[in-house]
C-alpha cells in the first residue's frame, strides 16, 4: 500500500493548444488578434499641412465663386429696376 503511494507518479496531459497562435522558422510567436470592427468614418486623424492648406485653398475658391455670383446678382437686379423704373437705385 505504501509502496503503491511513494511509486505513483502524476498524470501528465498534453498542454493545451493555443488557438490562433504558430512559431515560425525562427522561433518567434506569431498571432492572430480578433478584434471589433472599427468605424472609421468618424476617427480624426492628423492631418497633414499640404491637406489642411488644400482645404483652406478650397474654401477660398468656394468663397470668391459665391461672392462673384452675388454681385452678378445684384448688377441684373440693378438692370431690371432701372428698366422698371427708369432710373438706377442708390443702394439696395
Amino acid at each position: 500500500d505504501l509502496w503503491k503511494l511513494a511509486m505513483k507518479q502524476p498524470v501528465v496531459g498534453k498542454a493545451k493548444k493555443k488557438k490562433n497562435q504558430t512559431t515560425n522558422i525562427f522561433g518567434e510567436t506569431i498571432g492572430r488578434l480578433h478584434l471589433e470592427k472599427q468605424d472609421i468614418d468618424n476617427r480624426s486623424g492628423k492631418k497633414s499641412k499640404a491637406l489642411r492648406l488644400a482645404d483652406k485653398i478650397e474654401k477660398a475658391e468656394e468663397k470668391a465663386a459665391v461672392e462673384s455670383e452675388l454681385g452678378r446678382e445684384k448688377e441684373e437686379m440693378s438692370n431690371e429696376f432701372k428698366q422698371a423704373y427708369g432710373f438706377a437705385p442708390d443702394n439696395m
